[in-house]
């Protein structure tokens, strides 16, 4: 077993491994002691969208979701697993197998949720770790958190995207990016092939760099060097942050 990132991997026969990655929420939804007013269906599909996004990006095909959900079924519960249902549907798994709980003991104030996704990747094939000195950092989407995630919902790329991404010949690694912003992950990103990112110095205002993507509303893309250049022309709207390089 390894711990890769926010991912965990479970080797299973020599060929597959198993994928595991969770994301939660709290106080995001419609009770009292919620600081950020929204639906439940809304609050479940993003947290959602965290881990499968991690899952998917790293070449591994989901086979099942499971649900903590710390609140009443009737109605939150039934409300965040509609949003679930939703999501896996925009994701093209809506035949995905989904188990889970939720609290039926205690009330509740404060909307609270778990979601764990679990995939299978073939052990060749995963994107981690592929990068080589030399090669570009990019990143796609725009940063947001909290009630710009709501706001700005129709701005913040689909799962389509991210397929088409990693279909793209030259594009090596992609990674979701999270409360910790673009350049954390960009330096994630290097260390998964042991190397470490440098940023190119037009981008030297990095507070876009370091703002919290929510639930992954930006990824950080690995770009091979001898590709950089035709990938640009595509216009896929990706922006350059920098490159990697050897650890000194």
């Amino acid at each position: 077993m390894t711990q890769y990132r926010d991912l965990t991997i479970i080797p299973l026969d020599g060929k597959e491994e198993l994928v595991i990655a969770c994301d939660s929420s709290a106080a995001i939804g419609e009770k009292k002691g919620d600081c950020v007013k929204t639906s439940p269906a809304i609050t479940a599909a993003f947290c959602l969208r965290v881990p499968l996004l991690e899952v998917l990006a790293i070449g591994a095909q989901p086979i099942a979701v499971i649900d903590v959900i710390g609140n009443e079924y009737d109605t939150t519960g039934k409300k965040m697993l509609e949003g679930i249902k939703e999501e896996l549907t925009r994701a093209g798994l809506s035949n995905l197998p989904i188990n889970g709980s939720t609290e039926e003991n205690m009330p509740t104030v404060m909307s609270s949720l778990g979601i764990t996704v679990i995939g299978k990747v073939l052990a060749n094939q995963k994107r981690i770790g592929c990068l080589k000195a030399g090669d570009a950092v990019y990143y796609v989407g725009q940063p947001f958190v909290g009630k710009e995630v709501v706001a700005h919902r129709d701005m913040i790329f689909s799962y389509a995207e991210l397929a088409n991404l990693l279909e793209v010949p030259g594009i090596l690694e992609i990674l979701p990016v999270g409360s910790k912003g673009i350049l954390h992950e960009a330096e994630e990103l290097a260390k998964s092939s042991q190397l470490t990112f440098e940023l190119a110095e037009e981008q030297s205002d990095t507070l876009e760099l370091k703002k919290s993507a929510g639930p992954a509303t930006v990824l950080v893309i690995g770009v091979s060097s001898t590709k950089q250049e035709q990938i640009e022309q595509l216009k896929l709207g990706l922006k350059f942050i920098g490159y990697v390089k050897e650890e000194r």
